[in-house]
């Protein structure tokens, strides 16, 4: 039995183990690879998304309170149009 050849992929550094009699692969270790280069680079980038999350928060907390508002003016506009018609309102049953 020989030994297993050890080869290192050019483009990736991937460590590949073949066994040289059958040619199969025994085990494959990908470096690890780091996202960030530093600890400031990384605390920089978290702050940047919490302000981010914070300024989308905010942003629906807006269009929530307009969207309250803009649905009570439909509200007492249609309760106005309402009080103002003549006779029940039309059902839908009597198109057919």
């Amino acid at each position: 039995m020989s030994k297993p050849l050890n080869i290192t992929c050019p483009c990736c550094n991937t460590l590949l183990v073949v066994d040289a009699d059958t040619g199969t692969l025994l085990r494959e270790e990908q470096p690890t690879k780091r996202e960030f280069q530093s600890l400031d680079e990384a605390l920089g980038q978290m702050r940047s998304k919490r302000k981010e999350a914070e300024e989308k928060l905010a942003r629906a907390l807006d269009e929530n309170r307009n969207r309250e508002e803009i649905l009570e003016k439909k509200f007492e506009e249609a309760r106005k149009k309402a009080a103002t018609t003549e006779g029940p309102p039309p059902r839908p049953f009597d198109n057919d």
